[in-house]
């Protein structure tokens, strides 16, 4: 199928909810604040004889427009369109669809979803095969998917949020908000340490089993902060900094700092990420997703025959969210946080993220961790300024790329296989024309 008709089968009444969903009211007053501009204080221009007192108003008002002028009010929004309009070659993107209709087609993998985006205009999403082992229910491209280490990005956004809202800072040990955590083990580990993977921490479980049951010592039980809490008793095997280490435990930990500090690890993603982004499709546990449009999660025996891992009906794997993994997301959803990230934090006329705290998680950490060569917050960056992507074990992949104003996405759900993503991602990036330099590239600006 020409990625010229794209395939897109969301819910038009799931769009408008997003449209008329009223924003959450820290939402709505950071909003204000942020587009509310003020005349600069000024003597009184009465007193002025008329000559000065026109000047005067002049200069004034010239100089508020100018910022207004210069003052983004509206960001690039994903909509639907033709790769030929954003400087994609059609047949090379079409090639790439190709790649992975023939992967589906020889059983290396039962199902999948693709989307590419580039300038705001969402130009292939389709979907192929199966998402079930019976082989009765079609993929679709509203499809959803457990996004697994795809929500890490989701979680350090999260963080960032609080951090601009000076409820946190990323340079303050664990401990300062987490109690459990005020001991000589983690005085030197900071919540940067922790979106990084250098905190030095080796636990390689996302949680310490068995989990704890309730009971008159734990009547929460299970609960996600009681199990991090646990972490508490683990000494680091390298000091902080020093060494990069993927740790989802480190990323549980952090949703437990969000849920220390909002009350709700869930309720924050949703209220400042997804309803306002209109991502209505997202959450953080199985048990909130619509199983009806879940895929099973594949796995590949010896013989070379698919069995279920888990599948829409069974109970979730953990009884709480997590931040290491459990997102569940559509790839057009996803897309839309991306998008967010591409446009500086921005989105529409919403201000999602402040433009700095994308700089943050889309580039190297070594200025604050020196291990930290190649992973920014929540994303594997390999220099500054360039592409920043993720994978997820269940067999998700996404990359962004800020100079090619690029969204690329394969979401499968076929754990411990490698789909074919790197010729994907090659395909994609080879079908996109260099964009020409703007004025200020060219003026070295």
């Amino acid at each position: 199928m020409s990625p010229e008709i794209v395939k897109h089968e969301i819910d038009a009444t799931r769009r408008t909810k997003a449209m008329h969903n009223p924003m959450p009211k820290r939402y709505m007053t950071q909003q204000s604040h942020r587009v509310r501009y003020s005349m600069p204080h000024s003597p009184n221009i009465l007193s002025l004889d008329p000559v000065r007192r026109i000047s005067f108003s002049a200069v004034i008002w010239g100089a508020f427009f100018l910022i207004i002028s210069a003052t983004p009010l509206t960001a690039t929004e994903l909509t639907m369109g033709r790769a030929v309009e954003v400087g994609v070659d059609p047949e090379t993107l079409n090639q790439a669809a190709s790649l992975i209709e023939e992967a589906v087609t020889e059983d290396k993998m039962p199902g999948a979803v693709i989307l590419v985006a580039r300038k705001g205009k969402i130009i292939l999403h389709q979907a192929f095969g199966h998402r079930d082992l019976q082989r009765t229910r079609p993929m679709q491209v509203d499809s959803l998917f457990r996004m697994a280490s795809n929500s890490k990005a989701i979680t350090a956004a999260g963080i960032m949020l609080l951090a601009e809202d000076a409820k946190l800072e990323l340079d303050k040990p664990v401990g300062t908000y987490l109690k459990a955590f005020q001991n000589e083990r983690w005085n030197e580990i900071t919540l940067r340490h922790l979106l990084t993977h250098t905190s030095g921490i080796r636990i390689k479980p996302l949680f310490f089993t068995p989990l704890l049951q309730k009971s008159v010592a734990h009547p929460q039980a299970p609960d996600l902060r009681l199990e991090v809490h646990r972490f508490a008793a683990t000494t680091p095997l390298e000091p902080a900094g020093k060494t990069y280490s993927y740790n989802n435990a480190c990323y549980n930990t952090l949703a437990a700092v969000i849920e220390e500090v909002t009350g709700s690890y869930q309720q924050h993603l949703h209220d400042h990420i997804y309803q306002p982004l209109g991502m209505l499709d997202s959450c953080n546990h199985e048990s909130d997703a619509d199983h009806n449009r879940m895929s099973t999660v594949f796995r590949r025996q010896r013989d070379g025959t698919w069995s279920e891992g888990w599948k829409p009906g069974d109970a979730p794997d953990w009884p709480f969210p997590r931040g290491s993994g459990g997102m569940v997301s559509s790839a057009r959803d996803y897309a839309l946080f991306c998008q967010m990230l591409l446009n500086k934090g921005r989105y529409g006329n919403k201000q999602i993220l402040q433009s700095d705290s994308v700089t943050e998680m889309t580039n190297p950490q070594a200025k604050h961790c020196e291990a930290a060569i190649n992973y920014g917050l929540g994303w594997t960056v390999n220099e500054r300024g360039s592409t920043f992507s993720h994978s997820g074990s269940d067999g998700t992949y996404v990359w962004v790329d800020p100079n090619c104003d690029l969204i690329g996405m394969l979401l499968t759900q076929c754990n411990g296989t490698k789909p074919p993503r790197s010729k994907f991602r090659k395909l994609v990036e080879s079908a996109c024309i260099p964009s020409a330099p703007s004025v200020d590239e060219i003026n070295g600006k």
